[in-house]
């Protein structure tokens, strides 16, 4: 056993963390900020800014764990989770962007086929377009029993959406939309839970303004509103009644994703604690001489380094147990590796943060000092794709269910 990256992840780790300090740290208001962007159905929206988008794209971050033949650049989800981390580290707004870009690119790679992929997956991995997965509803959290959003089929067999969906990531941008809906058995009448993909601002579609969140600034997220919108069967992931399998896959991988951000925001918070006391003098030293600061920092260098550990191990777990559509074994297997990791990367970036504000007295609270947007940021941790409750719930099901505390 090997703790430590091989010459590409590390290749990878250091353009990732190069990144970060070019692209990312010089413009961090402008990413806080957002940027106004003209649609295709001619309304304006706020995204981040086109520029830093275009770089993730051009880097290959944005494909960088999905097939070359679709743009990408065909590496593991251990890379993926390395940039993420270390994009994380310096903007949490921007490693969370980038983690649902690759949420919604999961569905589409794991359930698409060929021709969907073409037409879907890559021009998202190039950056000509922006991909968002919905599944949240105004009534439902983590139930897919609680969905509203329906398909109805008509006489010319088509099918109506109609719906809306909540706190959806990239709802302001041009692109395919990857959501999940209940359509009647024409047999049974039984609702089944079903995956399909729209083009975001086509006819019917609309989107509220942006909620006004804590933290995560620089990525916004929207309320959609479809209305009668048009879809055909080639738009369909899969078949009818193959939805709930599929979310259970896309979000198994999708955990991990917000693991690295988790685990980034508590090393940048510790990042930035650190810089603090090296600098602040007391009698003409740093404050690093003194006991309590010592251990201020070793604490929440521990906590952070533990969930990175266990993000990396998921990721590498991830890696080695690819599953397929009725792979229901493997991938209750990854999920409960990802649950158990995101649940203590979110708890873990709220106390380092928190920790990092307080290790800098009344400076870490200001904007100027830059700890108090960390502390923000992971304010959301345990409340976003799934409570951090929820997380150990599901690993511990699995682990009770099985057995086995490997």
């Amino acid at each position: 056993m090997e703790f430590k990256l091989n010459e590409d992840q590390q290749m990878i780790h250091d353009l990732a963390a190069q990144f970060a300090q070019d692209i990312i740290l010089p413009n961090i208001e402008r990413i806080e900020g957002g940027e106004e962007v003209v649609v295709s159905d001619g309304s304006t929206q706020v995204q981040l800014p086109r520029d830093i988008h275009e770089a993730l794209a051009e880097t290959g971050f944005i494909g960088i764990s999905f097939p070359e033949e679709y743009n990408g650049l065909g590496m593991g989800h251990v890379e993926q989770a390395i940039v993420i981390k270390e994009l994380s580290r310096v903007s949490p707004s921007v490693g969370k962007a980038l983690d649902v870009y690759i949420l919604g690119l999961e569905a589409i790679d794991l359930y698409a086929t060929p021709e969907q992929k073409e037409k879907w997956l890559a021009p998202c991995c190039s950056g000509e377009q922006t991909v968002s997965f919905a599944f949240t509803e105004p009534d439902t959290g983590s139930d897919p029993k609680m969905l509203k959003t329906r398909l109805t089929k008509e006489a010319d067999g088509t099918y109506k959406l109609n719906g809306v969906k909540r706190f959806i990531s990239n709802a302001g941008y041009d692109g395919p939309l990857v959501l999940f809906a209940l359509l009647a058995d024409e047999e049974s009448g039984k609702d089944l839970v079903t995956g399909l993909v729209i083009d975001k601002f086509c006819k019917g579609y609309s989107v509220s303004s942006p909620w006004d969140k804590i933290g995560y600034k620089g990525s916004h997220v929207w309320d959609i509103f479809m209305d009668d919108i048009v879809v055909t069967e080639d738009q369909f992931l899969g078949k009818p009644g193959d939805g709930f399998t599929q979310l259970l896959g896309t979000t198994a991988y999708g955990k991990l994703g917000f693991t690295a951000v988790f685990v980034g925001t508590a090393l940048g918070a510790a990042d930035i604690a650190l810089n603090y006391c090296q600098e602040k003098l007391h009698r003409g030293k740093s404050i690093t001489k003194f006991p309590t600061t010592q251990l201020r920092l070793s604490t929440m260098l521990t906590y952070a380094h533990t969930a990175e550990l266990l993000c990396l191990e998921a990721a590498d777990y991830c890696d080695h147990n690819h599953f397929s559509n009725d792979d229901i074994a493997t991938m209750r297997a990854v999920q409960a590796r990802t649950a158990q990791a995101k649940g203590y990367a979110a708890e873990t970036a709220t106390k380092v943060a928190t920790m990092a504000v307080n290790a800098m007295g009344a400076y870490g609270v200001c904007d100027e000092y830059q700890a108090e947007r960390f502390v923000r940021d992971a304010a959301i941790a345990p409340n976003i794709e799934g409570s951090g409750d929820i997380q150990y719930l599901i690993h511990g099901m699995y682990v009770a269910a099985n057995g086995n505390t490997n």
